[in-house]
């Protein structure tokens, strides 16, 4: 039999015990929904990404955040609005591990979703890193408003 190491292990005891959601240490189950954005409300195209804020509703607060999600062209962003007059754009997959990462506004970060153990600014700087390997920062996209239009400039995208 192979010994099983410390990633195997921690995972597999993730998902016997039913991984709870890492924002639960915080108290508040808020901050780790963060809704897909409407399919009828993003357009994507080579370099770039636009939503219509009319059409997404879960961006007119402050502190609000939603995900765009497209798989097949390797697109995993979260957009966030920290501040009335503010859009934020990040690639939403952890560079430890890969994880999911989630938009919690109290902090004004991103936090990965796996264990909780990566957190990261809205510049995409590393707030706090779990091992002793090199951090690494996220990508941070170019937002851009005009009237209800969000242009996101997505540099790799086709």
């Amino acid at each position: 039999m192979m010994p099983l190491s410390r990633r195997a292990w921690l995972q597999s005891a993730a998902l016997l015990g039913g991984a709870p959601c890492a924002c639960l240490a915080q108290a508040s189950h808020d901050c780790c929904i963060v809704p897909d954005a409407p399919g009828a409300a993003v357009s994507i195209q080579r370099g770039l990404v636009t939503i219509d804020l009319a059409s997404t509703p879960a961006l007119s607060r402050t502190g609000s955040a939603v995900k765009v999600v497209d798989l097949a062209r390797k697109l995993q962003l979260v957009v966030a609005r920290p501040a009335s007059n503010q859009f934020v754009a990040l690639d939403q997959k952890c560079t430890h591990g890969g994880g999911a990462l989630t938009y919690v506004h109290r902090h004004k970060h991103l936090y990965c979703t796996c264990w909780g153990h990566a957190k990261f600014a809205l510049d995409g700087s590393v707030l706090r890193w779990p091992n002793k390997q090199t951090p690494r920062p996220l990508r941070v996209h170019r937002v851009e408003r005009a009237g209800n239009l969000l242009r996101i400039r997505v540099e790799g995208l086709t």
